[in-house]
């Protein structure tokens, strides 16, 4: 049965946890009737230049990158209700075009005529069967040759993946089929297959192939052209929660998620073999400050580079922007706090220049350093 009551992870793992402890609470006579979340959900670079963020209140906003405090956005959008689960997805199609979620029936297609994407507008909302639910992320390949249709792959909510063709000449999608991902015993108490996380592992060609990262567990890659499953593992068959973001760089994989206890681990090293595209575990660690928190929610991870090479990015729960590098294990170069408020930041890193854009509340945006 589909659970339309839209809370971001993090808060209701937190409050799961909770609930067992049977923390006594001192009530006031009031009655709360509903709690609108403002945090960010995804962000993602449009270029180098301008990058995307979408909020569990329902808006997207575009921002310039700065090097100057204190500077807002070029335009916030109200992409939809935060009952319909807010933007959990921006995928960018070049030249000018984002598909964003919408609610659980359909998608929204955004179009810009401008560079730094001051006249974005709402061109199209497509809309799909809605026992797939939400979208949850997506991912855009690129056509092969200059006039065939390009590849929309989008993950949703019920754990399921929908394809969809993209013609770029009239600024429309297509369905064309959709693929089941679900592990049928969820690591996770919520019974949630929600598919958080997703990246390219092959770009171009006819063995093209998305990795996806499942709350249920699950790694799955899968042909985006056949809609082969080509391999599904469990990430962590101890686990108490399911996977947030995942990251490649070539055959690496970064997992993130949620450690319950100090004894967990919130951020998981791979080896992927591209030939028989087998998952192979590496090293693991819990990014966490305090040791007394019940949980540490790994909310995303990015592979990135700084002036000292390639390196990874992480940002969890207590407020706090990881950095570290891979290599035969996972070295931990160091961290910082973003913000006061404990969630995590939803991370985007570009290079050439390399940038890092964080977004929880507020908006942090760094200079690594890399050409």
């Amino acid at each position: 049965m589909k659970n339309n009551a839209f809370i971001p992870p993090v808060i209701k793992s937190r409050e799961y946890l909770l609930s067992k402890l049977r923390i006594q609470k001192n009530s006031i006579p009031i009655t709360k009737t509903e709690t609108t979340y403002n945090l960010a959900q995804q962000t993602r670079w449009l270029s180098n230049d301008n990058f995307a963020v979408g909020r569990w209140d329902g808006t997207m906003s575009i921002f310039n990158y700065s090097s100057e405090p204190f500077t807002g956005p070029k335009l916030t959008a109200a992409v939809n209700s935060p009952s319909s689960g807010g933007v959990q997805m921006i995928t960018y199609i070049p030249p000018r075009m984002i598909v964003t979620s919408n609610n659980d029936s359909s998608l929204s297609i955004w179009i810009t005529s401008s560079d730094d994407w001051s006249d974005l507008k709402l061109e199209d909302i497509k809309t799909y069967d809605n026992s797939l639910d939400v979208a949850t992320n997506g991912s855009w390949f690129p056509c092969e040759y200059d006039n065939d249709t390009s590849t929309l792959v989008v993950g949703h909510n019920s754990g399921f993946l929908s394809i969809w063709s993209v013609n770029h000449h009239h600024k429309d999608i297509h369905f064309i089929k959709k693929i089941d991902l679900r592990n049928p015993k969820p690591v996770n108490p919520f019974d949630s297959h929600a598919m958080y996380g997703m990246c390219i592992l092959k770009e171009i060609g006819p063995d093209a192939r998305i990795l996806c990262g499942s709350d249920d567990g699950y790694i799955s890659v899968v042909n985006i052209h056949s809609g082969d499953i080509l391999s599904q593992t469990i990430f962590n068959s101890e686990a108490q929660r399911g996977i947030n973001s995942v990251s490649v760089s070539g055959n690496k994989l970064l997992v993130a998620n949620c450690s319950v206890g100090i004894y967990d681990k919130n951020l998981w090293y791979f080896d992927i073999n591209l030939e028989t595209n087998e998952i192979f575990y590496q090293d693991s660690m819990n990014l966490l400050v305090d040791n007394n928190r019940i949980q540490s929610f790994n909310f995303d991870v990015e592979w990135g580079e700084y002036s000292g090479g390639p390196c990874w990015f992480a940002g969890t729960e207590e407020g706090i922007l990881w950095m570290g590098r891979a290599n035969a294990k996972l070295d931990l170069v160091g961290y910082e706090a973003l913000s006061e408020s404990s969630i995590g930041a939803a991370l985007a890193f570009i290079n050439k220049p390399g940038r890092l854009a964080a977004a929880i509340h507020n908006i942090d945006q760094f200079s690594t350093g890399s050409p």
